[in-house]
């Protein structure tokens, strides 16, 4: 999936790309960030969430005559990436943080997908009844979050799954206790980052799938793809 990150800019740009891309449709692949003291950790906490797993990423970075130090750490983050991930990365400077209309022009030429989001229905089509269970380790990002950057609505969330967050060193038994947690759900959404990755007897033990990957964003993607198969 293709992510754009707009960075910067007032409120009128804001107003003018979500008219064009509209939430919930468009909210996990298109990013506003606000300007401000917090907008560059805001930014990099958000870009290198998704960097490793997206098709493709444009950024777009309002900047104004004094701020060349943002656009500098900016291109720092982004250089960091690039020489860590194969993702294509579009790197684009404007000096007007208000006027819309090139934004949304940059916006339209790079190309968001257009993808419906995925309901109850789409689930249970799969998995006919019972709550998945997702479990990552605290303080990354959670398999919940991926779901609905991914697509995934709101009522399906809420209906089709729970969540589990793992304490980092409190995970000796964590095997035993994801074992024991399939007499309870059917499926299994497990981000292994900081914990380990699971034996076949733990797999084996959910009575649909557990499908796990290194992060939730990893995940996640297998999953929708499992889902969205046939329809």
């Amino acid at each position: 999936m293709k992510i754009a990150f707009v960075v910067g800019f007032y409120d009128s740009v804001k107003t003018a790309l979500n008219a064009r891309y509209p939430a919930p449709t468009y909210q996990d692949r298109l990013i506003w960030i606000a300007g401000g003291s917090h907008a560059l950790v805001a930014f990099k906490k958000r870009f290198y969430d998704v960097v490793e797993t997206a098709e493709g990423l444009l950024v777009c970075l309002g900047r104004g005559g004094t701020e060349q130090y943002v656009e500098d750490h900016m291109r720092g983050i982004i250089g960091v990436a690039e020489a860590k991930f194969t993702t294509p990365i579009h790197f684009r400077v404007v000096s007007n943080k208000y006027d819309p209309k090139p934004i949304v022009a940059l916006v339209e030429s790079f190309g968001l997908e257009t993808e419906a989001a995925l309901e109850v229905s789409h689930i249970r089509a799969k998995v006919a009844e019972g709550k998945i269970l997702c479990v990552s380790l605290e303080g990354k990002t959670g398999v919940l979050v991926a779901l609905q950057r991914a697509g995934m609505s709101a009522k399906a969330i809420e209906e089709c799954f729970v969540e589990e967050k793992i304490k980092g060193g409190k995970n000796s038994n964590l095997m035993q206790h994801l074992k024991q947690r399939a007499l309870h759900h059917p499926c299994l959404l497990y981000a292994w980052n900081g914990l380990r990755s699971s034996p076949p007897e733990v797999r084996t033990a959910y009575k649909v799938f557990c499908f796990e990957a290194q992060n939730a964003f990893q995940v996640v993607e297998g999953f929708m793809k499992w889902i969205r198969e046939g329809l």
